[in-house]
Order: C-alpha cells, then structure tokens, then sequence
C-alpha cells in the first residue's frame, strides 16, 4: 500500500500544493518552517480528519484548529493512495465534515461504507484502509519524537513505552496508571473506619442518625400507650355520657312530677329568675377552666435554638465561587493561543520581507529595462518593463494584505497578552483568598479544607432545619394561645354581663341566690329544665347513683384530659414523623453505602482482573517484541548490539559485542537509545498490522551520526513506502553517496 499523491488544496499555509510520491524511500526536504509539519497533519487529517474515538459525539483535538488555511475560507484537500491492486482518491472539505471515497478504476464509492465509523462519528478512511484506529496508527506508523530529546530520562522514557505497547499495544497508552487510578478510586471509597473516605463518611452520617433515633425510640412506646389511655378515656366518656343521659331521664320524671306538686304554691316573683341565665353561667364557668388550663400547658412548652455558623456558610460560598472562577480562567490558555500566533506572525513576517524583496526586485527590474532600452535606443524593449512593473502590483497587493493579517494577529497577540496578565493577577488574588481561609480554618490544602466545609456546613443545614422547625412550631403555638386568649376573654365578658344582670360577684352567689331564694315556689325552674331536657330527646335506663353535676364534672375531667392527649399526641407525631424522616435518610444511606461497597468489591475485583490480564499481555506480546528489536538492532549497528533482554520489571539491557556481556539500558549513549527507539517502532510496525502501511518519519535523524544513518536508511529502504521529512541535506548526501533509490520532493 503506497500513497501517490498528496493534494493540499486549502490546508494552512498552502494552497494548490502538489505532491507525488512513489514506492521506497521519498526524501520530502524544506527548511524549518517551510511547512513540513504541515504535511505530515494533512496525512493525519485526510485519514483521520483530526478525530479524537469517540462514538458518542464529534470531538476533533486542536491541530483541527491550528491546520486552517491562512488566506482562504476554504479547507480542503486530498490524496490517491494505491492498496495494490486499484486506486483511490480521498478528498476531504474539512470545515463541511464531507468526504469522498473513490474507486478511480470502478468508479465505487465507498464514502458511505461502515467501516469509516468504527471508531468514530468523523468520517476515518483510515479506518477502512489500515484497519486501526488513529491512535495506533499514529504510535505506530508515525515516527517523530526522538528519545534524545528527552535527555534527562531518555532510558525511562523507552521503557515507559515498550511496557505500554506490550500490554495495550499504544506506547503512549500507559495501562499501570490505569490501575494507578483504579486503586485511588478504590482508596477514596475507603472503609468505614477511615472517616475521611467516602465510605468512612456515610457510615458515621449513619452512626449519627442511629444516635439521633435512640431519642426517639423511647417515644414509640409512650405513643402507643398514650393512644390507648386516649381510647380508654374516649370509651370512658361514652360510658359518662351514657349516664349523663340515664341521670337525665330519671331527674326528668322526677321534675314533671315536682311540677304538678308546684302549681299549688307557684309565686309571681319566680318570673324574674331566669334558670337558663344558671346554667349557661356554669357551663361558661366550666369551659374557662379548660381553656384557662389548655393555655397554662401551651405557655409552658419551651424549644430549644440551635447555634447556626453564618460566617462559615459566607466563607463557604466565596470558595465555592473562587474554584468556579478559577476552573473558567482555566479553560482559557492564552499562553497556548499566544504560542499559535507568534509561531503564525513569525511565519507571516518573513511572508512579508519576501514580498518587500520580490517587490523592490521588480522594481528594479523595470527601471533597468527602461534604462537599458533608452541607452541603446531600443524602445520597444521598454514594453517587457510592464510585465516587471504588473508582477511588482501584485506583490505590494500581496504585500499589504499579509500585512494587515499581521497587524491583526500582532493586536491579537497583545490583547491574549493582556488577559493572561490579567489572568493571572486574578489568581493570585484568588490565591490569596483562598490562603486566608485556609489560615481561618487551621486547613492544610483545599482538599482538607473541603472536607471541614462539608462536614460544618452539613451540620448548620441540620440545625437550620432544626430552627425551622421550631419556628414553624412556636408560630403556630403562638397562633393558638392568642386564639385561646381571646376565646377565654369572650367567656369571662359573657359570665360577667351575667353577674352584673343578677348583681353578684362571682358563680357561688349566682348560685347561692338562685337556689337560696328560690324555695318558696320552683315552677319556671322545673318548666325551663324539663324543656331543656326534653329537647335532648333522651333514650336508655334510668341511672340514679350518681348526680347530674357529678357525671358532668366527671365528663368535664374526661375531655379536659381528652384535649390534653390529644396535645400530646400531636407532639408526639411531630416527633415521630422526624423519626420517619431519619428512617427515610438511614435506608437512603445504607443503599448508597450498599452501592458503594459493590462498587469497592467491584473495584477490587477488577485490579485483580486487571494486573492479571497485564501480566498476561505482556508474557504473550514480550517474546516477539523482544526478537524483532534484536534483529533491527543487530542490523543498524552491524552486529555490536545483537541482543536485548527485557525482565518481568522491564528492566532493559543490551549485549554488547565487544565486552561479550550485557549492558544496562542506562550506559549506552542517546544515540544508541534512538536506534532502539527506532527498532522498536519498526517492530511493532510488524506487529500491528500484516499491511504493508506507509511509514511516516518526522526529523527522526537528526541526533544520529553519518554512520547510524546510513545503517537506518538501508532498513528503511525494504519498506514498501517511506517518507522522511527533513530540514538537512544528511539523508540525502548519505542517500546518493551510497546509490540508494530515493525520490526527492523539495517543499
């Protein structure tokens, strides 16, 4: 499989760029900034259209952004790549997300075929060529990083990749900081002992609550018996009504029978006493002191207040409103977007001199035209001088319009300089808060410092709740005692009018003064209370133990104890709808902490899984690795290095020819790395995939002597296709000096 032609239509700083290329090794020379990185985006674009896998939503990363074209709206490009047999043309409209997919011999078109959305909602040709997806295609078949550049480790770093591509075949995939995480997860879950972890945290919100409930367990068992002293006092009063009623009957006989003896000795004096004015009298008497009683019992009722920490709530808020104003200036990088476009003005400036250059030269051009035409008196050659002076036009034009994009990226640039400024000066502040609220709750970090909040703030929602509560209760108690003041000043206004009618003070001489001079003649009393009761319509049997006032002072206790019940019963369901409330919160709780545990069991499980299947991998892929890199070795530096060994830790050491024993990976030179580095790509190359896919090197040799390069070359050169992008003449000199076949394509 080769690629045969590249066509950056729109694509950054090219436009109408064509590139052919052919089988073997094709040399792609530019000097720094000439856009070679460029290309080798396009290739990445064209197959992969800068697609991050994801099947839930289009997620492209930045070079999507960073590869537009600089003097077009348009962004588009293609390729024809050959599978062996056919080929196809790829165009790809990157702003439209359109693609095409061309079989140039059969005219099929294979835009639509599924296998372009494997791995990605963003149409990936490379999927359906190579058969992998981008990020093992990138790892794998795109060479550019060298080792030495990471000097200060370079052995680590060649370690930390072998170890990843032998377990999740992606060198940049590392799957220990997977179980690395994994096991964070699992120690964040905690248990119950460690207070701090989310496990230990429910369990003592649950231990709380079990305290809470012991304070209203008790009230379970006082709530039954207090609903059976209701019952027994209800039943009690039906049975005192009943004889109420009974007594009734039995006093009704005995007054219709007082009334025919009464006519004899009936007195006109009797009319100016009113029976009712008695009774009503008594019963207003009774009624004030049961609700004179109610308002002892509500006066008494006293709620505690519970302490509230407003400060804490206020410092709480800023530091939730300063990591939220911290995790949105986050979001923003000018420093990376200052990074773009000083590397696009730099590019741009130098667009500019070239037209300045080309500008001044055609200048110059023409008016030597002219000159030399005027001396040897050729006129008509004059005429060649427009061509100079046109070209000239068309420059300064460009001229100006390059710099006036330069204008506007250096304004840009300014204003992205100011934000960072400012951006920072707003952390600091931030910074500075944050550090003067840690001081004021004795916190080590904001992590710590996030847990006192939790844990305070938690506990002023209960006592907020607590307060509400008793507000809501006191309200409504307050409510009720004015109603009871009021009901009781209407009964003692109303007994009172009836004392003064009868010129008494108090019920005892109401009473006194009816009953005392009252003897002589009670017809109007026995006509008054045999018309009130025969208003009752009274039925049963007679009852004659006890009197009529007795019962009703019994009844009287009866409901006055009723009402009393009822008050506690209220308060107790108060009470026990709380407990309802806690009981509700404890089973949320234990489910949580159910799930929790399941996912902590889960998690266990899974390390276990996990560091198995890594084991596993890694004995499976190992073996092979380790002989395709010694066999590249042993090529590239002609038999001093024939062997490396890779131990279960991935320690890595090579043999070394001339000392005939092995060598630890951190002895050899950073060149000596890069030939393993490179071994090792080629390797996994082989691994990956039975394709013959092209190989892609971006400034791969620039630490390799003339000697390690020539030995790279030649291994290169049995690939079906390589491009090498490069800013030297090296490759090429050592190319011809040892007649390799290349092609050459000068950007």
């Amino acid at each position: 499989m080769i690629i045969k032609e590249l066509g950056l239509l729109n694509f950054g700083k090219f436009e109408d760029k064509k590139i052919e290329l052919q089988e073997g090794i094709n040399l792609i020379y530019g000097r720094n900034e000439e856009g070679k990185s460029t290309i080798v985006n396009f290739i990445d674009g064209i197959f992969y259209g800068f697609s991050r896998d994801s099947l839930s939503r289009k997620v492209r990363d930045d070079l999507f952004e960073k590869s537009r074209p600089w003097n077009s709206n348009l962004y588009r490009g293609y390729l024809i790549i050959n599978d062996g047999e056919e080929d196809f043309r790829i165009s790809r409209d990157f702003d439209k997300d359109e693609i095409s997919i061309l079989n140039l011999k059969t005219g099929v078109d294979l835009s639509n075929d599924q296998r372009n959305f494997i791995y990605s909602r963003i149409l990936q040709p490379g999927a359906l060529f190579f058969d992998l997806n981008r990020k093992v295609y990138k790892s794998t078949f795109f060479i550019g990083q060298r080792l030495s550049q990471f000097e200060s480790d370079a052995s680590g770093e060649l370690q930390n990749r072998i170890n990843n591509f032998s377990v999740s075949e992606d060198e940049n995939v590392d799957l220990s900081k997977v179980i690395e995480k994994m096991k964070d997860d699992l120690y964040d879950l905690g248990s119950k002992k460690r207070k701090s972890s989310e496990i230990g945290k429910i369990n003592e919100e649950l231990e709380n609550i079990s305290k809470d409930k012991v304070n209203f367990l008790s009230l379970k068992e006082t709530y039954k018996k207090s609903i059976d002293k209701y019952k027994e006092s209800k039943d009690r009063l039906v049975d005192l009504e009943d004889k109420l009623r009974g007594r009734k009957l039995f006093e009704l006989e005995i007054l219709k029978d007082k009334l025919k003896q009464g006519y004899a000795s009936e007195s006109e004096n009797d009319e100016n006493y009113n029976f009712s004015d008695l009774e009503n009298a008594i019963e207003i008497n009774r009624s004030l002191g049961m609700y004179s009683s109610k308002l002892d019992d509500l006066l008494s009722a006293e709620r505690k207040n519970f302490d509230v920490d407003l400060d804490l709530e206020e410092d709480y808020k800023r530091f939730k409103e300063i990591n939220r104003e911290i995790q949105a200036l986050n979001e923003n990088n000018y420093s990376k977007e200052r990074e773009i476009i000083s590397w696009d003005i730099k590019n741009i400036e130098r667009e500019v001199f070239k037209y300045v250059i080309k500008f001044i030269s055609a200048m110059l051009g023409g008016l030597t035209i002219i000159l030399i035409s005027f001396y040897f008196k050729k006129y008509f050659i004059s005429i060649l001088s427009v061509l100079f002076f046109t070209y000239s036009y068309f420059r300064i034009v460009k001229f100006r319009e390059n710099k006036d994009l330069l204008n506007r990226l250096k304004n840009k640039y300014q204003d992205y300089k100011y934000k960072s400024q400012e951006k920072t000066l707003i952390k600091k502040k931030f910074d500075k808060e944050i550090d003067e609220i840690l001081i004021k709750y004795n916190a080590r970090d904001k992590k710590e410092l996030s847990e006192i909040f939790d844990s305070k703030s938690e506990e002023n929602i209960k006592n907020i709740s607590k307060n509400e509560y008793n507000r809501e209760w006191i309200e409504k108690n307050s409510q009720e005692i004015e109603e009871t003041k009021k009901t009781i000043f209407n009964l003692e206004k109303e007994l009172q009018n009836i004392f003064q009618e009868y010129e008494v003070e108090n019920i005892k001489e109401l009473k006194n003064l009816f009953y005392e001079k009252r003897d002589a003649s009670r017809v109007s009393e026995y006509k008054y209370r045999i018309k009130e009761l025969e208003k009752e319509n009274l039925s049963g049997d007679f009852y004659k133990e006890e009197s009529i006032d007795e019962i009703q002072d019994k009844i009287d206790q009866e409901k006055n104890n009723i009402l009393n019940l009822e008050g506690s019963l209220k308060t107790l369901e108060d009470s026990l709808e709380k407990l309802r409330i806690l009981d509700e919160k404890s089973y949320e709780l234990n489910e949580k902490l159910k799930k929790l545990e399941y996912k902590k069991e889960l998690l266990e499980i899974s390390i276990e899984k996990f560091e198995d299947f890594v084991k596993a991998r890694r004995i499976d892929n190992l073996p092979f690795l380790r002989k395709e890199i010694s066999k590249y070795l042993d090529y590239m530096t002609s038999g001093k290095y024939k062997d490396i060994l890779i131990d279960d830790s991935f320690g890595i050491r090579v043999y070394d020819r001339d000392i005939e024993d092995y060598i630890e990976l951190d002895s050899l030179s950073m060149g000596t790395i890069d030939q393993i580095y490179l071994a090792f790509r080629l390797s996994i190359s082989k691994i990956i995939s039975d394709k013959e896919i092209p190989l892609v090197l971006d400034s791969h040799f620039d630490s390799y002597d003339d000697f390690r390069l020539k030995e790279a070359l030649e291994i290169l050169q049995d690939n079906k296709q390589v491009l090498i992008f490069t800013s030297t003449n090296r490759e090429k000199e050592i190319l011809d000096k040892y007649s390799m076949t290349y092609n050459l394509i000068k950007i």
